[in-house]
């Protein structure tokens, strides 16, 4: 506006403070939906890096298990899983047991129990052959937060679903911990249990401290029918 002129025609103080005032009024009108977008694009952004990574774990420990079991379960995470993969794999290479510590963990509810199939967390790693192997993979689980695993004989269904959250809310309470990985497989996934987590995931509870909830589908594995053999002609 000094370029052309045009602050020449207000010469006067309180001209001037007209101009300033109406130029802070026309950025602000111009700022204010730029900042709403980029807040926006953001969490656009956040979104689809979380459906990414939620994503490749599931590829990621469908290919890794033989078959659908516990302790296979927990072998295919430490291929998956980048946050814990390399603490976890060195954990059960080296130790002497047989990770039966984190299977069947039933965690107390006053009168009631709760029991998990899988449970990793910081409470139940044992020191092994080699105790700073234990102290590495003790010390990521109390960052990254318990990782419980539900195996179903069947289907995952709503009812698997929400009783998986529920019981994934009673470890939060009791254990005073997040969850930082829960996954449930199943022979496959019913189109109301995907519902079920996206629900949950779109609309996440404040101060249920659960960061991923993943279904996986790893069907039985059934060997091919064989073809009846063809008489042979003379």
């Amino acid at each position: 506006m000094n370029i052309f002129g045009v602050l020449d025609y207000f010469s006067s103080f309180r001209a001037d403070r007209v101009v300033d005032v109406t130029l802070l009024v026309v950025l602000i009108a111009v700022l204010i939906p730029l900042v709403l977008l980029l807040l926006r694009s953001r969490n656009i952004l956040e979104n689809w890096t979380e459906m990414f990574e939620r994503n490749t774990i599931v590829t990621a420990m469908r290919i890794a298990m033989t078959r659908r079991g516990k302790k296979e379960a927990i072998h295919a995470l430490a291929q998956s899983v980048d946050e814990i993969s390399e603490p976890l794999h060195e954990y059960i290479v080296s130790k002497k047991s047989d990770l039966t510590e984190f299977l069947d963990v039933s965690i107390d509810e006053g009168k009631t129990s709760t029991t998990y199939d899988i449970l990793l967390d910081s409470s139940h790693v044992l020191n092994g052959d080699n105790k700073s192997n234990g102290h590495s993979l003790r010390k990521v689980l109390e960052d990254y937060g318990a990782v419980i695993i539900k195996i179903v004989d069947g289907s995952v269904d709503r009812t698997d679903v929400e009783s998986f959250i529920d019981s994934l809310a009673k470890y939060t309470s009791v254990a005073k911990n997040q969850v930082g990985l829960a996954v449930a497989i199943g022979e496959d996934i019913s189109p109301e249990a995907k519902e079920s987590v996206t629900k949950f995931i779109s609309q996440k509870v404040r101060g249920l401290a659960i960061n991923h909830l993943l279904l996986i589908d790893k069907p039985s594995f059934t060997p091919p029918h064989s073809l009846p053999s063809t008489p042979q002609t003379k």
